[in-house]
């Protein structure tokens, strides 16, 4: 009898703890198969490869707990979703996170059974309302007309501007961005007042019109809107459609090989600097660095960057970097960006965040975000040196003028990132005995700031073999 107790207790146990498991396919084709047979869209979680929670400047770990593995946001998950859990390298998702500008991690990206995304969300909470929040949201937005929908529509009939227009906005609210060929069709069938329209003007540019198309020019020929516009609208909002217009027409500049085109965007990026010329230079620079290394000149731009790093970033001493940086951060503050921004999102050099809320009870919300700091001296010089590597040069002056680069970041900010950048740099200028050394020093940076450093230790095995 008791044996039989026992086993009744260890079923229900089992019973439980199946029932609060996340079903999770083993691949995205396994999870496209499973939500054609069951139609249920896919939940695809997205997270950064393993990294050990890492530590704040008073040495508490951050806590990277999550709300979304509750039993009951597991047990919402598998009712409505197929779910498919994988990092950010998976080469079977590249496409999609293209196609959605995922950048913060980890993400929620919510597909049909054809792999197109209906909602999307970011973020790991303590919060249990968070995610089923996130889970009553993904559930209208699936009932919403899909995108493929709205462009056979369209399509159908390209006279009708309100189809156009729904296909726009239906993509806008995605984060889908690259609207610059569906504005130009837009603007055709508007008459020349409508460009006197405030909100008209506004809709061209949060589409991200090309500098060198006709949307934009005919969104510039009422300069006073396009004034009060730059004037009256929050820096953030500002900031977002400067980008699309500038990130639309370089892409397209790169796709065609257009050096015209690419020109027409690094200009239009620095006019965004109009009260700074040198920052508009700098602007000027890094645009056109990114054409020539995605176009693979890499003469035109190994000359590019050897002069801009070097006058713009080796002339000024490490105090008064400091000093700019404290300056920009206060101006960016001013300008409307969110406290989150220097605090909690986090960029390459530290990949951690922490966010609390108010109140009697503590919400913890960790994100990790993908992307260049705005005002890291130190991590642009090291990212500079890096590519430098990456092109392959054997160059001696290149590769020496990329060591003194580097250097100078280690300067600035010792973490381990950056001795392993210059550890390569030496082994390529065949200062294998220093480069050990460095990679060794990266190793031990990279334990005191509580990161993994299996990547580290395999690099050096292959320095110390001369394998690479």
């Amino acid at each position: 009898m008791k044996y039989f107790f026992t086993l009744v207790i260890a079923i229900l146990f089992f019973s439980a703890v199946s029932a609060q498991k996340l079903n999770i396919q083993f691949t995205l084709e396994k999870a496209i198969q499973q939500s054609v047979k069951t139609d249920k869209p896919i939940l695809l979680i997205v997270s950064v490869p393993h990294m050990n929670a890492p530590l704040t400047s008073n040495g508490t770990k951050i806590n990277f707990s999550s709300a979304i593995d509750d039993a009951e946001i597991t047990e919402a998950i598998n009712e409505n979703f197929i779910a498919y859990k994988t990092i950010m390298s998976d080469t079977s998702i590249r496409s999609i996170m293209s196609k959605s500008a995922i950048n913060s991690f980890p993400a929620y990206i919510f597909l049909r059974s054809n792999k197109e995304v209906f909602f999307k969300d970011y973020g790991n909470s303590t919060s249990k309302q968070r995610y089923l929040y996130m889970i009553e949201n993904a559930l209208k937005a699936l009932k919403e007309k899909p995108i493929s929908e709205l462009e056979r529509e369209y399509l159908a009939n390209k006279s009708d501007n309100q189809l156009l227009k729904n296909l726009i906005d239906a993509k806008k609210k995605l984060g889908q961005n690259d609207n610059a060929e569906l504005i130009e069709d837009y603007v055709k069938s508007l008459k020349i007042e409508d460009f006197n329209n405030y909100q008209t003007v506004l809709y061209i540019l949060e589409a991200g019109p090309y500098t060198d198309g006709n949307a934009f020019k005919f969104a510039h020929t009422n300069r006073k809107i396009i004034d009060s516009i730059y004037r009256r609208e929050p820096f953030a909002k500002r900031s977002a459609f400067n980008n699309f217009i500038i990130n639309n027409t370089m892409s397209d500049a790169i796709k065609a090989k257009n050096l015209i085109k690419a020109q027409s965007a690094a200009s239009f990026t620095r006019g965004t600097w109009t009260n700074d010329y040198m920052k508009g230079a700098k602007a000027y620079d890094t645009q056109m660095m990114r054409y020539y290394l995605a176009v693979k000149d890499t003469a035109r731009y190994l000359q590019t960057a050897t002069y801009h790093y070097d006058n713009y970033y080796m002339r000024i001493g490490a105090d008064s970097i400091k000093k700019i940086e404290a300056s920009d951060l206060k101006a960016m503050e001013k300008r409307g960006l969110p406290a989150s921004l220097s605090q909690n999102i986090v960029l390459k050099d530290k990949m951690d965040s922490l966010m609390k809320a108010k109140g009697t009870n503590v919400i913890t919300r960790s994100v990790v975000a993908v992307g260049p700091t705005s005002s890291s001296y130190a991590n642009e010089l090291n990212n500079a040196a890096y590519k430098f590597y990456e092109t392959g040069t054997k160059n001696i002056n290149h590769l020496t003028k990329a060591m003194i680069w580097s250097r100078r970041s280690i300067e600035l900010n010792p973490i381990s990132g950056y001795y392993d950048t210059l550890a390569h740099i030496l082994y390529r200028l065949e200062y294998y005995e220093e480069a050990i050394k460095n990679q060794q020093l990266a190793i031990e940076k990279s334990k005191a700031e509580n990161r993994d450093v299996k990547h580290l230790q395999e690099e050096l095995k292959k320095m110390k073999a001369r394998q690479i």
